[in-house]
């Protein structure tokens, strides 16, 4: 009888999956990461925190969807310091009168939270900085999803942390896949691997933006953190594939539904519909159509979604 054990590394195998597939596939599980509910923007935004300290902030504004996970990441993280938050919104206003997922939490930290239309966004985040500065704070405005140098280097960081997982496995993945949003996981993930001289092609899966801009602003925050970290080497194309984005950010499809479902039949992986879901859809489309070739080591960047998973339409399920 088959046992499960415990392992050190955010580095696992997917046996079954792989078998069913015929590659080498594995998981780097950034839901696990240890912090503000785990996820890619948990490991922004620890180094995002590291610069407003070293600027002198005490307070945080940042804006995302009514389930954005980096707004949750902030709301708990600046509860952690006890400095206020203000998250500045967009979605719908009834989530407010029951809030669950990722709202529940930003409101249990303590956040302020405003609801606001798309086109209102700059106007309500500049109101939020002017209303703490009148408190005599100092606030820190930080990009919506984390999209900034400092979230950029937090990837590069997790290029150095895969590469002692991949030593400690004697292992090397020649494809990772993950989901691409606002880019800056993109970004500092291919920034990384070029540091480290790793040719691992990096494919980002978007859950929300079509090209050509998707591949724009991942190819603008890639340019920056090379020219931050002077890496010398070549730069990689970028690879920003909006395939699989469906109708569009939250929106689900049959094929997303199908790939959550067997990740956690299979695996007992669980993944959401925003976000990874759409990345291992993308990834099962990629080697059924032989993209991926037979055999290849390929790693999925489980980027989190557990909270968009518990909070989203239950008829789907």
């Amino acid at each position: 009888m088959s046992t499960l054990r415990a392992r050190s590394s955010f580095l696992e195998p997917l046996p079954r999956i792989s078998d069913d597939l015929g590659i080498d596939l594995r998981v780097m599980r950034d839901d696990l990461f240890p912090m503000t509910g785990g996820g890619n923007k948990a490991r922004k935004i620890l180094k995002i925190l590291q610069e407003c300290e070293e600027r002198g902030h005490n307070a945080l504004v940042t804006t995302g969807g009514t389930q954005s996970n980096h707004a949750r990441v902030t709301a708990l993280a600046a509860a952690r310091k006890g400095w206020p938050c203000a998250l500045v919104l967009h979605g719908d206003h009834n989530e407010l009168v029951e809030p669950r997922g990722n709202l529940l939490l930003m409101l249990m930290a303590g956040a302020s939270a405003q609801i606001v239309s798309p086109a209102e966004i700059g106007q309500a985040m500049r109101s939020a900085m002017d209303g703490l500065r009148s408190e005599g704070l100092r606030p820190c405005e930080i990009p919506g999803g984390g999209h900034s140098l400092a979230g950029c280097l937090a990837y590069v960081e997790a290029a150095d942390e895969l590469r002692e997982h991949c030593r400690a496995d004697s292992w090397q993945p020649e494809w990772l896949i993950h989901a691409s949003g606002t880019g800056a996981t993109q970004a500092g993930l291919v920034a990384g691997l070029d540091r480290i001289h790793w040719p691992t092609r990096v494919i980002g899966i978007s859950v929300a933006r079509r090209n050509p801009r998707g591949t724009e602003v991942v190819e603008r925050a890639y340019r920056e953190v090379r020219s931050h970290l002077a890496v010398s080497c070549d730069a990689s194309p970028i690879d920003f594939r909006d395939d699989w984005v469906g109708q569009g950010y939250e929106q689900a499809d049959a094929s997303v539904i199908d790939a959550i479902r067997r990740a956690a039949s299979r695996e007992g992986l669980i993944l959401d519909p925003t976000y990874t879901g759409k990345a291992f859809a993308g990834l099962l489309d990629l080697v059924a159509s032989g993209e991926i070739p037979p055999g290849a080591q390929v790693l999925f960047w489980h980027t989190g979604g557990l909270l968009n998973l518990m909070a989203s339409d239950h008829s789907l399920w």
